[in-house]
């Protein structure tokens, strides 16, 4: 594993636009796609690490009124941030994958 070579910085977090969701919804399935999954396996992108600008960009989240709803999406994007700052990027791309989040165990793609 690699080593930070000093803090890990808080990533900083934006709203999206409507052509910024689109155009991740797009990325999202080439991504599941490449890797040999359905890329149809989510039912919406609640929100997307940015590793080069160090930003969570927040899209739509699956209940805004429910308080675990929206800790498990920037709980999720904060962990993506953890570990490419670490040195992890391929486990920060994967947990897309196997993560669930806690709220509701039948999503892929959360904490």
């Amino acid at each position: 594993m690699g080593k930070p070579t000093g803090g890990v910085d808080s990533p900083s977090i934006t709203v999206g636009t409507p052509k910024e969701y689109v155009y991740w919804v797009a990325r999202l399935r080439g991504f599941f796609a490449e890797l040999g999954a359905d890329p149809d396996n989510f039912k919406q992108v609640d929100a997307r690490y940015n590793y080069r600008a160090n930003r969570i960009t927040i899209y739509r989240l699956a209940n805004p009124a429910d308080e675990l709803s929206i800790v498990d999406t920037i709980s999720h994007e904060f962990l993506h941030g953890l570990l490419y700052q670490l040195g992890e990027p391929g486990a920060a791309r994967l947990i897309d994958l196997v993560g669930r989040p806690a709220g509701n165990p039948s999503r892929i793609g959360g904490i």
